[in-house]
């Protein structure tokens, strides 16, 4: 598909995209691999929130390796990506925020179920899932959008 421009004459998709970006003053959006490092740094750091959440109930000091890996994962990650692709900061933004609403609902979840019926190991294990499936889910969409279009 092209459009005719009366400026620089027919222009085609990648040129648009191209002249989108350098307007918005983005880097043209890259690579289907860029696209997968993005979206398995969302997941890494998904399964960390899910499983760190977990570790912190059962000692407090677990907050700081908590931390800490999170931070060693996010820099990384910046580090590592070119460019993301377009929407996608977005998308793993609310993924991350979501699992980090969920952190909230899953340590409520468990403190009541705690003090009524008991914990087993079951119940952390899905409490892990739950905190992780929010940023599984922004990885997922962000593996599938890959390249900009």
């Amino acid at each position: 598909m092209t459009t005719e421009n009366p400026t620089t004459g027919a222009v085609d998709r990648t040129e648009a995209a191209r002249l989108l970006a350098e307007v918005e003053g983005r880097p043209p959006v890259s690579s289907t691999r860029d696209a997968r490092v993005f979206a398995w740094f969302a997941a890494v750091i998904a399964v960390v929130m899910g499983a760190g959440t977990i570790a912190i109930m059962f000692s407090n000091w677990a907050m700081v390796p908590y931390v800490g890996l999170l931070f060693a994962v996010i820099f990384w990650q910046r580090r590592s990506i070119g460019a993301s692709p377009r929407g996608s900061a977005r998308t793993y933004l609310w993924g991350v925020a979501g699992s980090g609403a969920m952190v909230l609902v899953v340590v409520t979840g468990l403190h009541v179920i705690r003090t009524t019926i008991g914990l087993t190991p079951w119940w952390y294990l899905l409490g892990a899932v739950l905190v992780a499936v929010p940023g599984l889910v922004a990885a997922a969409r962000i593996a599938g959008r890959g390249v900009s279009r």
